[in-house]
């Protein structure tokens, strides 16, 4: 499987991210004041990925064409636009622009890929209060790397299993009384819920619990993330 930036020849790619995110319909797509687009980069990088497992990187003679998922302002998609490329040593193809479907049909191009499909089964998309939660709290306060995602005051502190499962607790009957707030994610090839773990009294999150279905009967929690990986 190619990557995003080897199947293209981008040139500044950081310029050419920059100009997908002015036509995109606007999101936060870097963290704090940082204008390096790393949220979209990552975005396409894996919806990349995504569309040529599903087969879904359209390339013809005379040019190369996928469907970045994104809508412009007028509600319509974005394709990302390529033309062969003939220099040696560089990319197959050259890319040419962000276009949208008028665009492409002024090209002569009508058949145009989908975007990338990541459920069959909308009901993966919804916690189901019906299923048991079984949480690997050896791995979250034990592990490394996933401890250091904890507040400071929760990996110190001599009732860390105990705080722990109390806010989890807590949590899930929040996610039982409103859905919503279990937000659906991709990752691995499957469908992940993300719950929101607040330690303190201030409504804001501090890490998210990643939970995983198991053949219709449970959800398995082995991690959290902090809300940057989360985003």
């Amino acid at each position: 499987m190619n990557d995003l930036y080897s199947f293209f020849y981008w040139g500044d790619y950081n310029a050419q991210m920059a100009e997908l995110a002015k036509r995109a319909q606007s999101e936060p797509w870097s963290f704090g004041n940082i204008n390096d687009y790393s949220i979209l980069k990552n975005y396409m990088k894996h919806t990349f990925q995504k569309l040529q497992s599903e087969g879904k990187i359209v390339t013809a003679k005379y040019y190369c064409i996928f469907n970045t998922g994104l809508y412009d302002n007028y509600n319509e998609p974005i394709y990302v636009y390529a033309e062969p490329n003939n220099r040696l040593g560089y990319s197959s193809w050259i890319f040419k622009g962000f276009k949208d479907r008028y665009e492409l049909g002024d090209l002569k191009i009508i058949d145009l890929p989908e975007r990338a499909d990541y459920f069959s089964d909308p009901g993966k998309l919804i916690f189901n209060w019906h299923y048991p939660v079984n949480v690997h709290y050896e791995h979250i306060l034990d592990d490394l790397n996933t401890a250091q995602r904890l507040p400071e005051r929760i990996r110190t502190s001599d009732l860390a299993l105990e705080t722990l499962k109390g806010v989890i607790d807590s949590s899930i009957q929040k996610v039982t009384a409103n859905y919503k707030l279990a937000i659906p994610h991709y990752y691995n090839n499957r469908i992940q819920l993300m719950i929101p773990l607040y330690f303190n009294k201030n409504n804001i999150p501090d890490v998210a619990l990643v939970l995983n279905e198991i053949d219709g009967k449970c959800y398995q929690a082995r991690t959290c993330l902090s809300m940057k990986m989360a985003y």
